[in-house]
C-alpha cells in the first residue's frame, strides 16, 4: 500500500449525535485493520471548528477540543474501544445567550459576521512516517 492508504478503517458509534452543551457523548470506535500496525496513540477528539474572517477569507479555527487518548504506543491489530467526551460548556458555544446580548448574536450571525460552530467526533490511529486511519462524525451540540 501506498502511504498507508487503505490498509485500515474507523468506525464510530455514537450514542447520540445530539449533545447538551457541558453534556457527556458516549460511543464506542471501532478499528479494523487489515495487519498489525505500530502506532503512537489512538484517540478519539471532539473539536470545535468556527470560520473567522470576513467576507470571502474566512478560515476554520478550532475553539474547543477534548481528547481522550484510548491506547498508547504499541502495535494495533483491531478491536473495540469505549469512549466518553464532555461537551463545551453553555458558556463556550454561546448559543443561549438572552435578552439584548441574544439578539445582537442573533442578527450578527444572520448578517454572516459570527459563523456557527461546528462539532465533530474524530477518530485517528495515530501512525508514524504515513496517513493516519480516521473517521470524522459530525454531531450537534446544543
Amino acid at each position: 500500500m501506498v502511504f498507508g492508504i487503505g490498509e485500515g478503517k474507523i468506525k464510530l458509534e455514537l450514542n447520540t449525535h445530539d449533545v447538551t452543551a457541558g453534556g457527556k457523548l458516549s460511543g464506542k470506535l471501532k478499528l479494523e485493520l487489515k495487519a498489525p500496525k505500530k502506532a503512537k496513540e489512538l484517540r478519539v477528539e471532539l473539536i470545535g471548528e468556527q470560520r473567522q474572517g470576513r467576507s470571502g477569507k474566512t478560515k476554520k479555527v478550532v475553539i474547543y477540543q477534548f481528547k481522550q487518548v484510548l491506547g498508547g504506543e504499541q502495535e494495533y491489530s483491531g478491536g473495540e474501544y469505549e469512549f466518553e467526551l464532555q461537551a463545551p460548556p453553555i458558556s463556550e458555544v454561546g448559543q443561549h445567550l438572552g435578552g439584548a446580548a441574544g439578539l445582537a448574536l442573533g442578527a450578527a450571525r444572520l448578517l454572516g459576521a459570527i459563523h456557527p460552530v461546528e462539532y465533530y467526533i474524530v477518530g485517528t490511529l495515530d501512525l508514524p512516517m504515513s496517513m493516519d486511519i480516521n473517521k470524522k462524525v459530525q454531531i450537534a451540540v446544543i
